[in-house]
């Protein structure tokens, strides 16, 4: 961050929709401009000062803001109101940081309502956030700079009386580490720049940094090699597009005092204590490569599988809401599944033909979220764990007592669930999927498996045995998933009807008839979609569903194993696990693991 000694700098920085690369702007003497900043002459880059990880958030907020930028440019509106919303969720409403985004959000407002008192609720927002925020060039005009006036004179806010809003940084954990300064200017010109001049305290000439500026909120980091952990002196300056002065706190007359005091203490050399002889002849570390299966108890819902409709059995009645449940889950992909607006949104965007039967009111009307997204029951019983593999590492802690770390990574789960495939666009996906009276479908797996923890192992036995049993528990965090049947067969064609009970309508209890998703084109019960949906049933591949049920989120439990020292270094283990899962889906898991050990 330090440059070479030079008369005082001013340096600006190009500005658009987001700020640009930094140089600063050195000056020479004996310019005819009477100030202490000259007129710029020559250019130098500056090394950029690394920020620290407190800043990490206001990058996330620029992200943001220049994606919905993007959005709005391409007349996303509703994706770039949704972006900001998201990003401003949980942020504090008088965070600077947030003004720039709580601007865009108003001018979007207003671009996609044209309402006046909304845009002005808006803008107010941005104001308590930063009462001098600014639109940007692109995106001013007369009637969003009006309403952004109104809203700042309407917040009752004071406008601040100073150029910049400056608190000094926290020294309470500042020795041997970078500080980051920051400043809240009045206003930033247009093309303008912040500047930041410091010295070590009373020494030489002041230095520049480049500042990083997020709207009104700038930012500088002095790093531990520049201040040596020692006091310094700093200000500020603002400069608009021409390099000319408008406003600063402190000068090279009266600059700002930081006080960084540290005293280095002088670490005691530790006394050499005398060798002890070694409490017993166990080995002192164990690095265990464990192999095992284990058997748990299912309950809960399945893992992949939405909730299948049965039209063709009875006590069950496939009506508009299964209608419209069927068509949201295939159009969701591996997405979540739409809200009532968006689902709305999304039949306006399919052929009607693709849900013949009923209209897009009528499903609409039908469709409830939450009751859609249920995932199949599974009926509670034991079920396996194929395959998973434990890795572990453990050291001795006294004569018997081995406390390790571990790892369980289930590497095969035992699914075989086969769907429509997600990865194709509707059109493709309807033609050769939906309509298909033999659809290939894909086969899913659920995600990543894992789970750890810490085991403590007593050993029990003699010292000089190779031999040796152990009991112990253990605690950890993670999830597991068993193996289970489902009962019925997969749904290849996407309409949450397993395929082997595909049928082409249903009827209510007043023997009405009720058309079943994709079929009823052409009047409900038509016998050429009766053929066709018995066609699927005949071709289907009448396998069983395989899914899984996720358990866990913590577990405790115990264990009761062997440890088998072959040579001096290797050694053979195995061990019983049982563990109670919870708090997500409450269950108990028998673990029996085996494989080799290296000792040391």
């Amino acid at each position: 961050m330090n440059t070479t000694h030079r008369p005082l700098p001013s340096f600006r920085r190009r500005h658009g929709a987001l700020a640009g690369l930094a140089v600063l702007l050195y000056l020479t003497p004996g310019t005819a401009d009477a100030s202490p900043f000259r007129l710029p002459v020559r250019l130098a880059l500056v090394r950029p000062a690394p920020l620290l990880a407190v800043f990490d958030a206001r990058e996330e907020l620029k992200a943001a803001y220049n994606k919905a930028l993007g959005q709005y440019n391409n007349l996303e509106l509703d994706p770039a109101l949704a972006g900001l919303d998201a990003a401003l969720s949980g942020k504090e409403a008088t965070d600077p940081a947030t003004a720039p985004l709580r601007m865009l959000r108003a001018v979007i407002i207003f671009s996609n309502t044209g309402k006046a008192d909304q845009t002005a609720a808006a803008f107010q927002d941005a104001v308590k956030a930063d009462y001098n925020v600014a639109l940007p060039t692109e995106l001013r005009s007369p009637d969003l700079q009006k309403l952004l006036d109104k809203a700042r004179k309407d917040s009752g806010i004071a406008a601040p009386s100073e150029a910049f809003q400056h608190t000094p940084p926290d020294l309470a954990d500042a020795c041997g580490k970078d500080i980051v300064f920051t400043a809240i200017a009045s206003q930033v010109p247009d093309g303008g720049q912040l500047a930041f001049y410091w010295r070590p305290k009373g020494q030489g000439e002041f230095k520049t940094a480049t500042m990083d500026s997020f709207g009104n909120l700038a930012s500088v980091t002095l790093t531990a090699s520049d201040h040596g952990d020692k006091p310094v002196e700093y200000f500020f300056y603002i400069f608009d597009a021409s390099n000319a002065e408008k406003g600063n706190k402190g000068d090279q007359e009266n600059p700002l005092s930081l006080e960084i005091e540290c005293k280095k203490e002088v670490a005691e050399k530790p006394k050499e204590k005398p060798k002890e002889k070694p409490k017993s002849l166990m080995p002192r570390v164990f690095i265990n490569i464990g192999l095992g299966t284990g058997l748990g108890l299912a309950r809960g819902v399945a893992d992949q599988s939405y909730k299948q409709y049965s039209p063709a059995n009875t006590g069950f009645t496939y009506g508009p809401a299964e209608f419209a449940c069927s068509i949201a889950r295939w159009h969701a992909g591996n997405g979540g599944l739409p809200d009532p607006v968006e689902f709305q949104n999304a039949l306006t965007g399919l052929d009607p033909s693709q849900f013949a039967g009923y209209d897009a009111m009528t499903l609409s009307a039908n469709y409830q979220q939450d009751k859609c997204g249920d995932h199949h029951p599974v009926k509670t019983g034991m079920a396996s764990a194929p395959f998973h593999i434990a890795p572990e590492i453990g050291v001795r802690i006294g004569r018997a007592l081995v406390i390790s770390g571990f790892a369980r990574l289930q590497v095969v789960t035992g699914s075989k669930v086969y769907r429509d495939d997600p990865g194709l666009d509707l059109a493709t996906s309807y033609n050769q999927n939906v309509i298909s009276a033999n659809p290939e479908g894909v086969r899913t797996k659920p995600g990543f498996t894992g789970a750890g923890g810490i085991k403590i192992k007593y050993f029990l036995g003699q010292d000089e045995q190779k031999f040796r049993l152990f009991v112990g528990g253990m605690v950890g965090g993670g999830f597991a998933r068993l193996r289970v049947p489902m009962g019925f067969a997969n749904d290849k064609n996407g309409n949450s009807v397993p395929d082997d009970q595909e049928s082409a309508f249903d009827a209510d209890a007043a023997n009405q008839c009720l058309p079943v998703w994709p079929y009823g084109g052409g009047g409900c019960g038509n016998d050429q979609q009766i053929i066709f949906a018995g066609q699927v049933a005949m071709n289907a591949d009448k396998a069983q569903r395989i899914d899984t049920v996720r358990i866990g989120g913590g577990f405790i439990g115990g264990l009761f194993g062997f440890n088998y020292q072959i040579v001096k270094n290797f050694a053979l283990f195995g061990e019983i696990g049982v563990s109670v899962w919870f708090p997500k889906t409450s269950s108990f898991l028998i673990d029996l693991t085996l494989g080799p050990a290296i000792t040391f």
